[in-house]
């Protein structure tokens, strides 16, 4: 957005935050021109734009033990950690519950929440961890740092600019489109 306003400095945006049903409610409400979310399921309204694949992350404090060997990390070695997770209506969890499902391992969370700013504020305590696709999963430069998973077979996920089929959209959302892909 912030390159595309320099282009169009005479156009505003309002961003919401919201999960994925949310934000498909918003454009089938014409509350929303676009949308951008994580794992959307194929929906005959719905089209997708652009897509983008996204890995899930580790998060971390800098100062964790699983953040010493600066490399990937395999999610049994999450087991003796407190985890901080995402609710299960969010994508990345999705994401992680269905590889989970056919695993051995259990992951328990001690906290859940559907706001990753809290999430991440927990990090910074009892050695948490927590798992936040790429995107999101930007380090602070500071506390925290992102790991890659590394376990065989982890799926990735994709991050998808849709809109409702069949609606005309605006000349600066079409513009913001072709700037997407």
């Amino acid at each position: 957005l912030v390159s595309f306003r320099r282009q169009h400095p005479l156009v505003d945006f309002e961003v919401q935050i919201a999960d994925r049903r949310q934000s498909i409610a918003a454009l089938r409400n014409y509350e929303s021109d676009l949308a951008l979310t994580f794992g959307l399921d194929a929906d005959p309204d719905i089209e997708p734009l652009a897509s983008f694949e996204q890995k899930l992350m580790v998060l971390m404090a800098r100062d964790h033990p699983l953040a010493q060997s600066g490399g990937p990390v395999r999610l049994r070695q999450c087991i003796d950690y407190p985890l901080v997770l995402a609710d299960p209506d969010i994508g990345g969890r999705q994401l992680l519950d269905r590889w989970l499902a056919r695993s051995s391992l259990r992951l328990q969370p001690v906290i859940q929440s559907n706001s990753f700013e809290f999430l991440r504020g927990c990090l910074l305590h009892d050695q948490a961890l927590s798992f936040q696709i790429a995107l999101g999963a930007v380090s602070d430069g500071g506390q925290l740092l992102a790991r890659e998973i590394e376990d065989r077979g982890f799926p990735k996920g994709q991050l998808v600019l849709a809109h409702l089929r069949e609606r005309s959209l605006p000349v600066i959302a079409t513009a913001l489109d072709r700037k997407s892909t």
